[in-house]
């Protein structure tokens, strides 16, 4: 039997806020549904259960829901085939992949058809509700998106409107686009939230001394905005780790240059911003990840941000240390110019700082 799910205009997308948000979780383990409906239900979120895609099809015909967290392996549709058909039929909804395999693989090709994350089997009760909450406020910012979006044209057939008036328009929604994009990465971390947008006015200053045009600056602090919005691939429980990562761990993380590369390289920016995203890691003796690239082959704007990233990184406090002096940040970044870091780059960073020019206060 074909799963009857909805059409497009059966149901309005749901007005819940995050903590009275709708869920259905979808598992054939009544354990696993059990479970979660208790940890949810708790925490004030309302929860439907559904032991396969078919029943979820049901459920979703007559109620409004908010978010769907399904597993990957059940009888009949995998939760890959229930995500594509949500993705199909009501993009408005947020969807989690569960997965006991401990595949990336199924975990990237989830994110990348549109799931907001995943969750590894067995659960941990933060790993879960860091998860949700991250789905549902970045549900709620793309919502909020194609709204613009969708108002896009509108802007540009008011006639009454000069080009240059519609431009400012068109640059104040990629600039909200940009933003809600850089908050969906670090509402997953509350340790790091902020250091997005301080890696980008550090960076800005940068290129400012390196005589960096206005519109040069502009790509740049875009770029820099969501530099690591990778991450929501990676687990909550990783991110907030209040110890030293393991290697298992660390290699992890390393894939959200790459990551993040995939998310943005099809849409068309005018600027290579993907490119710049994905090479904010590597060095110039080629030491970087994630492809061991050298000098002439960085983009010079990852030059750029790769400094401001690790002085940013090195200054301010982390779970598993706390923040660290300015003088050992200058240090680090002095040290490795003309190895790991580009000399024109650092020199311009160095010369920020004497007399208090440069201060963080966003």
């Amino acid at each position: 039997m074909n799963n009857p799910l909805l059409k497009q205009d059966v149901l309005p997308a749901s007005p819940a806020i995050i903590g009275k948000a709708n869920i259905l979780i979808v598992d054939d383990e009544e354990s696993v549904r059990t479970m979660l409906k208790r940890m949810l239900e708790r925490e004030g979120y309302m929860c439907e259960v559904a032991e396969d895609a078919q029943k979820a099809g049901f459920i979703l015909l007559t109620r409004n829901i908010d978010l769907v967290i399904s597993d990957v392996q059940m009888p009949g549709k995998s939760g890959i085939e229930l995500l594509d058909e949500i993705k199909q039929k009501r993009p408005e909804i947020a969807i989690l992949i569960m997965t006991g395999f401990g595949d990336k693989n199924i975990a990237e090709a989830a994110i990348s058809k549109g799931s907001f994350g995943y969750l590894h089997k067995p659960f941990q009760k933060t790993q879960v509700l860091a998860s949700v909450s991250y789905a549902l406020r970045a549900r709620l910012m793309d919502l909020q998106k194609r709204f613009e979006m969708e108002n896009l044209e509108v802007i540009i057939n008011e006639r009454t409107e000069n080009l240059d008036q519609v431009n400012i328009k068109l640059k104040l929604v990629l600039d909200g686009i940009i933003k809600a994009m850089s908050l969906a990465v670090e509402s997953r971390d509350p340790y790091t939230a902020g250091h997005q947008q301080r890696v980008a006015k550090l960076a800005v200053a940068i290129a400012s001394e390196m005589g960096y045009s206005e519109e040069q600056n502009q790509n740049l602090r875009m770029a820099c905005l969501i530099h690591d919005i990778g991450k929501i691939s990676v687990p909550a429980e990783i991110l907030c780790k209040p110890s030293k990562l393991t290697d298992a761990e660390f290699n992890i993380i390393k894939e959200h240059a790459r990551i993040g590369y995939n998310i943005l390289k099809e849409i068309e920016f005018p600027y290579p911003m993907a490119d710049v995203i994905h090479q904010h890691h590597e060095r110039l003796d080629g030491s970087g990840y994630p492809r061991g690239l050298k000098s002439e082959q960085i983009h010079p704007d990852a030059m750029i941000l790769a400094v401001a990233d690790v002085v940013e990184a090195m200054i301010s406090h982390r779970p598993y240390r706390p923040a660290l002096p300015m003088e050992l940040a200058i240090k680090e970044i002095t040290a490795k110019a003309g190895k790991l870091y580009e000399d024109r780059v650092v020199d311009a960073c160095l010369s920020l700082f004497p007399g208090g020019r440069f201060k963080y206060n966003l």
